[in-house]
């Protein structure tokens, strides 16, 4: 059995224990966090993973990180209520890049869920595509990404490009489709599609799951991510951007 302490990826240890530093007020606004170097000692994590904490939390305005000086804390951070926050945002970075193991590929019709936050009836043709966040052998999450078939005519050929691309970049390249927003929840509930994640994350006792819907200029949806990692949540709803 895992714990919930050991199955949380080492970079939200990091991000939870510096939100929770700036909260306190012991890293004060305009104060300098430990070194990436000392917080990879601290979490006995590699310096790359400490490097994928920090980076992500400056993405998200919470930290200004300097070349030459160190990471310092934002005048105006917004903290949110949990370190799964974090990995949330991550998938706001659409011009980033990422690299994932494809383990499952196929045509479905939509599941009730799915279906209901897409506005489709039950049974309309989706890709499926089954994606793992890989930390060396390990699994470290997953992602399962639906995308009405009848906006991409034939996905296979453009499939691998999903491996390293973000779904709202990989949307935007495609003619005809103009992706705007983002709407992100975070803690959902363990949907019953999504119950092969626990076999491909070393048998969890018990996941997490947010979901990062991607829509139109017309708030018609174009792709829905459900990323389920080890852990216990409930469901909140986060937040909605316009890009």
């Amino acid at each position: 059995m895992h714990s919930q302490e050991n199955a949380t990826p080492g970079y939200m240890k990091i991000q939870h224990y510096v939100s929770e530093k700036i909260r306190s007020g012991e890293y004060p606004v305009g104060g300098k966090i430990p070194s990436e170097t000392e917080l990879a000692e601290q979490f006995s994590v590699s310096r790359i993973t400490a490097n994928k904490a920090i980076k992500e939390m400056a993405l998200m305005g919470l930290l200004e990180r300097v070349r030459g000086r160190g990471t310092f804390v934002c005048a105006h951070p917004h903290l949110s209520t949990s370190a799964k926050a974090f990995a949330s945002a991550v998938k706001l970075d659409v011009t980033g890049s990422r690299h994932h193991q494809l383990l499952q590929f196929r045509v479905m019709g939509a599941y009730p869920e799915l279906a209901e936050r897409a506005k489709v009836a039950e049974g309309t043709p989706f890709y499926e595509i089954i994606l793992a966040n890989k930390d060396g052998e390990r699994n470290e999450s997953l992602d399962y990404t639906y995308i009405p078939c009848s906006l991409i005519d034939d996905i296979t050929p453009t499939l691998d490009y999903l491996r390293s691309h973000f779904v709202f970049d990989y949307l935007r390249i495609q003619p005809g489709l103009e992706p705007r927003f983002l709407k992100v929840f975070i803690n959902l509930p363990q949907y019953d599609f999504l119950q092969s994640a626990s076999c491909f994350l070393d048998g969890a006792d018990s996941m997490s799951v947010w979901c990062t819907d991607v829509y139109d200029a017309t708030m018609d949806l174009m792709a829905a991510t459900y990323t389920a990692y080890p852990g216990d949540a409930r469901d909140i709803p986060l937040f909605t951007f316009a890009l």
